[in-house]
């Protein structure tokens, strides 16, 4: 993992071993797959592109590919715009790229072709392009075609030439050939459950979607890059076209131009999670702090540990939102039998105690959610006709209504 700052000072660290025979020690060289998160590196680099005039958010894509024409499934060219692309918005068949072992990996006409030994569908237009966000790799292998077609350059070197030697990812790479290259210095992938993937990681003809290798220092260098674009510092991207990065392009969306977008005030993070066969890991930046975090595994089993990583960034680099509590809603609720959570004003902040859990200060949300500081946890109050509240539990998508308790709670201290 690393952290970095604006400054310029990165911090990074490895732990536990590479899976190879000999059980390498993971270092801050390490290099890992960065899964998803090559989609907001090509986006940064499409949008250089769109910078030098070469590429236009808004122009039909058509006028850039020469190699390929995108259909629907009529055989008619639908008009689709790189921002669509970029944005998840065009439409593009349903797609989630696996890998290939590396003598047996078609090449990207075959991918969007759905041809030789592909083992995906032809990309298609499938949905109403712009009409609403579906996230699939197939918008990426467009992009990356349309990129190749429109300079003349294969991908592997115009991502090198226009972002990674720029940004001082040294470490990076699409070129297929790298980990091939220097096999000492890769995490070899895993399966849940620990088994090593054969041949230690695979191949991604789809680069853009997923084929970046990477360190999760080079992700910071990258994404602090794109934080100081969007205060009109950087010397490679301007200030509008990072803005449009990290602006939802769906109306209360949360997807930008190959970005995962989190705009609450106070706890504003943009960025990208990525998952390949073998392979977790996730890029952040925190602009209110300035601090950008990164971190990777070489295991499907990786996201539980990711996700405490990133929660623990969110407590540190988020703003608290100064809410006046609402003593209204204090009390004891109860969410099932034997399981009282009880809701207190406490030197000014609305706390939460559940049954044999230590209490806690809310973080308020403009919205009106109150958000747990160590868990994935949201808790709302909502009004019935009788103007009773009910407090509702949101975890993992699944919401808990707890009832008012006719028994008080007893009084509880919590020391700030």
């Amino acid at each position: 993992m690393a952290v970095g700052h604006v400054s310029g000072r990165v911090w990074e660290a490895g732990y536990g071993v590479t899976g190879g025979e000999t059980s390498t020690p993971v270092t801050p060289g390490t290099a890992f797959a960065a899964c998803s998160i090559s989609k907001h590196v090509a986006a940064f680099g499409a949008l250089l592109l769109v910078q030098d005039g070469v590429l236009d958010l808004d122009t039909d894509i058509g006028e850039y590919l020469t190699s390929w024409q995108l259909l629907d499934r009529g055989g008619q060219q639908p008009g689709v715009t790189l921002r669509q692309l970029l944005a998840h918005t065009a439409g593009l068949s349903d797609t989630w790229y696996r890998g290939y072992a590396a003598d047996r990996a078609p090449s990207l006409f075959q991918v969007l072709e759905g041809s030789g030994p592909t083992t995906t569908p032809p990309v298609r237009s499938t949905l109403l392009p712009g009409s609403r966000f579906r996230y699939s790799g197939s918008h990426y292998s467009v992009l990356q075609q349309l990129m190749v077609d429109a300079t003349g350059t294969p991908f592997e070197d115009l991502m090198r030439t226009l972002v990674l030697e720029p940004v001082a990812m040294a470490g990076s790479s699409f070129d297929q050939q790298f980990p091939h290259q220097r096999p000492h210095l890769v995490a070899r992938g895993h399966h849940a459950g620990g088994t090593t993937i054969s041949g230690g990681w695979r191949a991604q003809p789809e680069t853009a979607a997923a084929g970046l290798w990477s360190t999760p220092a080079d992700l910071v260098r990258l994404d602090l890059e794109i934080a100081r674009a969007a205060s009109g510092e950087s010397k490679l991207l301007d200030r509008d076209l990072a803005t449009e990065m990290w602006t939802p392009q769906i109306p209360g969306g949360s997807y930008g131009l190959g970005t995962e977008v989190d705009d609450r005030a106070g706890r504003r993070r943009f960025g990208h999670t990525g998952l390949n066969v073998g392979y977790t890991c996730f890029s952040y930046v925190w602009p209110d702090s300035g601090t950008a975090v990164a971190a990777t595994t070489n295991s499907e089993d990786g996201w539980e540990l990711l996700a405490s990583i990133r929660a623990a960034a969110d407590r540190r680099h988020t703003t608290r939102i100064t809410a006046a509590p609402r003593g209204d809603v204090t009390g004891r609720y109860v969410l099932h039998d034997d399981y009282p959570i009880d809701i207190a004003v406490t030197n000014g902040q609305l706390s939460f105690s559940a049954a044999a859990q230590q209490p806690v200060v809310l973080l308020a949300d403009p919205d009106g959610r109150y958000l747990h500081p160590g868990l994935d946890l949201e808790v709302r109050f909502r009004q019935t006709d009788d103007q009773r509240y009910l407090l509702e539990l949101r975890q993992e998508g699944v919401t808990q209504t707890a009832t008012p308790s006719t028994k008080q709670p007893e009084q509880v201290n919590i020391h700030l």
